[in-house]
């Protein structure tokens, strides 16, 4: 892509306006290319908080905006990155190319494969521009290419997640390729295959479908469930074991790992699928001092028993997925509420109880009305003033919960 000088020009006088208003205001200099202006903008823009360090570097050119949000964030490639190993990779879904920069940074050489020309034009001048040189560029399919290269240290795949039609897909065998009939191929290819799958993916259906994992990640970014990484080898081990690159770990089977990216560290919480399935949950016989509430990452990965065991704190009902300590678990992967008072669940008194409360933050678990539903019910506006929390306790109880947010969170 080349961009002429008022081209250039325009873009960076406008590099922070409205994109939708610029649109409908075009330049009247003939020579400014309103499109490939509106594209870099609006590139641009998104890039500053999902891709920071690319929208510091000058030159940077970005693609349409589908590329745009279907792109990895630059914290999910480095920790991606930071899961495997060796001398070599392919990165069979090269798109804009965050994901293959950050494990070029980790590898030797590797292949960026795409099938639009114009990504992979674009790929080719931010690799100058990142200073990436140790990239071997493919415009062209998975199905094309994997034949004629590797074998490979690690494939990384990226199945698009949408139907001839545009239309969102979720399960594994509706997604482009197919995993389940390109697995075999893909794994006699490398040693680890890394494959992003969507957050909406059932995690224990998958593992079953895919008994060649080795370790699951689910990854979320301050708070938010972004995506869920399978690792695969041939027989789903490594030296006869499963193991996680990134922390060493070894074990009988597939480890599991919920990962939540802040803007200080990183929180995980890892256990084994054989160590969840076979620990017992810890219920709770009475509220303590504090409530608890899991990250998205965890929720999602379900290590409810992992997390209760680690942290020291008791369910408050097998479906109930909220726990309870006396003691302050400062490190908890969550949030964490001082309790204020439990009020029973009778519609009518608890409206009473609680009609002191102008405001309110509203959250539902295991209870037999939706959020809203019980906004409703205790004519409360949305609002941070306290968080109540409708649930189910060990004895069958529906309850409300008032908390009072502390200052952690995981």
């Amino acid at each position: 892509m080349i961009i002429n000088e008022p081209t250039l020009q325009y873009i960076s006088a406008h590099a922070s306006d409205d994109v939708a208003r610029l649109a409908l205001h075009p330049s009247k200099d003939p020579q400014v290319d309103m499109a490939v202006a509106l594209q870099q903008i609006a590139g641009r823009q998104k890039a500053k908080e999902k891709l920071p360090e690319w929208y510091a570097t000058e030159g940077i050119l970005y693609p349409k905006k589908v590329s745009m949000e279907q792109c990895s964030s630059s914290q999910t490639a480095e920790y991606k990155a930071s899961l495997v190993e060796g001398d070599s990779f392919a990165d069979f879904s090269g798109g804009f190319g965050v994901d293959t920069v950050a494990l070029a940074r980790k590898f030797d050489k590797g292949w960026y494969v795409e099938p639009q020309e114009e990504l992979c034009d674009l790929f080719q001048h931010n690799c100058k521009v990142l200073d990436i040189n140790n990239v071997n560029i493919v415009n062209g399919t998975m199905e094309d290419n994997l034949a004629a290269i590797g074998p490979v240290d690690t494939i990384y795949l990226d199945p698009s997640r949408r139907d001839v039609h545009g239309r969102k897909v979720v399960a594994l065998e509706d997604c482009v390729p197919n995993l389940l009939e390109w697995k075999e191929r893909l794994l006699a290819k490398c040693n680890t295959l890394m494959v992003k799958l969507s957050p909406m993916i059932d995690i224990f259906q998958t593992l079953r479908d895919l008994p060649e994992t080795y370790a699951m990640h689910v990854v979320a970014v301050e708070g938010e469930c972004k995506e869920v990484v399978f690792l695969l080898t041939q027989d789903g081990t490594i030296n006869g074991i499963c193991r996680d690159v990134a922390r060493n770990v070894s074990t009988t089977s597939p480890t599991i790992i919920a990962a939540n990216i802040n803007k200080t560290a990183t929180i995980r919480v890892e256990t084994t699928l054989d160590t969840e399935r076979t620990t017992p949950p810890r219920i709770a016989t009475g509220l303590g001092a504090y409530l608890y509430e899991p990250n998205a990452a965890v929720m999602k990965a379900g290590i409810f028993n992992a997390l209760s065991q680690q942290f020291q704190v008791q369910k408050l009902e097998k479906n109930t997925n909220l726990f309870t300590a006396d003691e302050l678990r400062e490190d908890f992967p969550g949030r964490v509420f001082r309790i204020e008072a439990v009020h029973e669940f009778h519609p009518r008194k608890i409206a009473k109880e609680l009609s002191h409360l102008e405001n309110a933050s509203i959250a539902v678990r295991n209870f037999p009305l939706s959020a809203e539903e019980l906004r409703k019910t205790l004519k409360v506006k949305d609002g941070n003033a306290c968080y109540l929390f409708g649930c189910t306790l060990w004895d069958g109880r529906k309850v409300v919960v008032v908390g009072d947010k502390l200052a952690i969170n995981y």
